[in-house]
């Protein structure tokens, strides 16, 4: 970490961490986190007060502007290369393989989120640049995963195979 010397109250800066997603980084210019509670609001004819009943929490939602940039000189460290097209490239397959990964960005704690969609755009006029403009949402986790019929079955029908296979093997009572 970096400290900057004689400026009061620059904590947050010298905290600040790199933003990736799934263990691929890129420099963050501007993010934005979306959370809030699901409602319903219940209004009744005659009646001049309504209900508004909680469901929970949304998941929280993030949408963050992102860059690739050629850097003056190769580093050890991938993003920081001349040649800004592979940290681009690692970024854009990372995305396109639609599994869910951890989001790091500069000032907030890591969550578990999957991208929903992104945006690439590069110009000819800036030239060793690229920009992300990204969507993720809170991937949670199943807390009702589905039953695995097919291994329930199968459990099931060995269990009696057993069964019959031990009373055959006793012979006629």
């Amino acid at each position: 970490m970096s400290t900057i010397i004689n400026l009061p109250n620059t904590i947050w800066r010298d905290q600040l961490l790199p933003a990736t997603f799934a263990g691929q980084q890129f420099h963050c210019e501007a993010n934005s986190r979306e959370g809030g509670q699901r409602a319903v609001t219940h209004q009744f004819p005659k009646k001049d007060l309504p209900y508004t009943e909680t469901m929970g929490r949304h998941a929280m939602g993030f949408t963050i502007r992102g860059y690739c940039i050629a850097y003056p000189f190769n580093t050890d460290q991938p993003l920081y290369q001349r040649d800004y097209r592979r940290p681009r490239d690692n970024l854009i397959n990372t995305l396109d393989a639609g599994q869910p990964g951890v989001l790091q960005l500069p000032t907030q704690a890591p969550m578990w989120v999957v991208c929903t969609q992104y945006r690439m755009t590069e110009e000819e006029r800036f030239g060793g640049y690229c920009i992300f403009d990204m969507t993720f949402v809170e991937y949670g986790k199943t807390e009702n995963p589905a039953p695995n019929v097919s291994a329930q079955l199968l459990q099931a029908s060995q269990t009696m195979i057993q069964r019959v296979m031990t009373v055959m093997s006793q012979g006629p009572r």
